[in-house]
């Protein structure tokens, strides 16, 4: 389980738009899993881009 403890302030649109985005290329590449989900994926994406933390 991924717990993400900071609080980032915004809208759920570019999350569900960057997850989306994953899928569909986890789907082109034919990976077959991953240890976090693609809306994870993006959570940690998004709050390494607009917090810088890693």
């Amino acid at each position: 389980m991924l717990v993400y403890p900071s609080g980032i302030d915004l809208s759920s649109q570019p999350l569900r738009f960057l997850s989306g985005l994953l899928t569909a290329r986890r789907r082109e590449r034919g990976t077959r899993w991953r240890r976090l989900t693609a809306d994870r994926q993006a959570l940690l994406v998004l709050a390494y881009l607009r917090c810088g933390h890693t």
